[in-house]
């Protein structure tokens, strides 16, 4: 007869807190289907796509690249959005009901090349050439590119940028602002659309489109949309999950099951382990323990190289993006983003034995780095020094940040302390944890409660 099966509470609870349709799409490649080759003739002839450049017709395997481009058309093609739900960056340049035909539009050809290094892809009159950083990406970096040069058809174009990471290069890669509604507002309004109106995507999907939204806006408009302010994310003892504290509340956030030390980042947090970046998406869970490789920000720079790095850190100083690294022969370099490639590895005159965004008796966050003495350096950007400071670091102390005026430090016994003038003031918080860093926060998303 019929079988009926009762779950436990706890079950039921994971079902309801994550209403996972049967219907969500795939969001990595080798989750979709085969194609039909009616399918995917409709597809290659509707985007006049060169089938030859992208490795011939190829209907199962996603290392062809040709069935990457399937796939991104084929979430375009059928992604789904509600028309409630609020967003910033949700401003209607395109009709989300006709992503499909829109872009069908402004397509006049794709094809595959590898002759401009520096681009993921480009656009000649309505004809897309994908480069080789096109086809690193993940699925939903590949349709935001495919989005984005879509809108470059219809005569938006991009100007230099007066700020963040291009500042003082003569290449043009920004917006003037949002409300332009460029091919990066383009982009970042189909971002936000799956995150907040998104009905049949992957929830692992959406997180990433968060992290993109993040990660392109803070940076590629000449007048940011965005407000941020400033939280602290805490990774509890087992590594399990982390506490971000925002606006005088505390949030549990999922964590990746990946080893490392828990970084600052221009979207949020990652944990790197000197090879591997995973971002930790601050906003909401998704409910999945999938590790999200970091392509957000430029702790992707540590993952394509074999060789780890002893220590890196992403900072701002003013108007202006900084990634430096310290090598595993101790030798420190700063990246120079106007020729894309790692400046002059300096010596350092001592042993690295740590670095901090912060250190004891100084409220102000920049790059620091200490030898084993215990001795503290701050590294000045404008040109590349290393500065004595006063005092010591104190072997007790995990890590230190810079929060709100005050110093926050996590030390070795996992509770955090507050640094008032004289003394250490233990934090309300009764909590242990195993690594602290201050994480920006965007108004573009709420921070969810659950």
């Amino acid at each position: 007869g019929m079988k009926y099966f009762t779950l436990s509470p706890l079950i039921l609870l994971a079902f309801q807190t994550q209403p996972v349709q049967a219907a969500d799409m795939p969001y990595i490649d080798k989750n979709f289907a085969c194609f039909t080759e009616v399918d995917a003739n409709k597809y290659l002839n509707d985007f006049a796509v060169d089938v030859a450049s992208f490795g011939g017709l190829e209907l199962c395997d996603a290392k062809i690249d040709t069935k990457k481009l399937l796939n991104d058309i084929d979430i375009i093609a059928h992604g789904q959005f509600a028309s409630a739900g609020q967003n910033n960056l949700i401003r209607g340049f395109v009709d989300s009901t006709h992503y499909y035909d829109w872009m069908k539009a402004q397509t006049r050809g794709v094809q595959r090349g590898n002759d401009v290094p520096y681009a993921t892809a480009y656009n000649t009159g309505g004809f897309f050439t994908m480069q080789d950083g096109w086809a690193k990406l993940s699925t939903l970096g590949r349709v935001g590119v495919f989005v984005h040069e879509a809108r470059h058809t219809e005569g938006y174009r991009h100007i230099s940028c007066n700020q963040g990471t291009y500042q003082g290069t003569s290449l043009a890669t920004c917006d003037s602002n949002y409300a332009y509604g460029g091919s990066h507002a383009v982009e970042m309004e189909y971002y936000a659309r799956v995150s907040v109106q998104g009905l049949n995507f992957h929830p692992v999907y959406k997180k990433m489109a968060r992290l993109m939204a993040m990660a392109r806006s803070n940076f590629l408009f000449n007048t940011s949309p965005l407000q941020t302010r400033e939280g602290l994310l805490a990774l509890s003892m087992d590594r399990k999950s982390a506490h971000l504290y925002d606006h005088g509340q505390w949030f549990t956030r999922e964590v990746p099951p990946a080893p490392g030390r828990m970084k600052r980042t221009s979207f949020g947090a990652v944990l790197f382990d000197g090879l591997s970046a995973f971002a930790i998406e601050l906003y909401q869970n998704s409910g999945f323990a999938d590790l999200v490789t970091d392509t957000y920000s430029y702790y992707k720079l540590a993952i394509d190289k074999a060789q780890p790095v002893k220590e890196m850190e992403e900072f701002d100083a003013g108007t202006q993006r900084y990634v430096v690294k310290i090598t595993s022969t101790n030798k420190l370099a700063a990246y120079n983003f106007r020729a894309g490639t790692w400046g002059t590895e300096q010596d350092v005159p001592f042993e690295v034995t740590r670095t901090s965004t912060a250190i004891p008796g100084n409220s102000q966050a920049g790059f620091f780095v200490m030898n084993a003495a215990g001795e503290m350096y701050a590294y000045q950007a404008a040109n590349q020094r290393l500065v004595k400071q006063v005092g010591t670091w104190d072997p007790d102390y995990k890590e230190v940040v810079a929060f709100k005026g005050q110093n926050y430090i996590l030390k070795t016994d996992g509770q955090i302390y507050i640094q008032s003038a004289t003394s250490l003031q233990p934090w309300s918080e009764k909590n242990a944890y195993s690594g602290l860093v201050t994480v920006p926060l965007y108004d573009a998303f709420e921070v969810v409660k659950e």
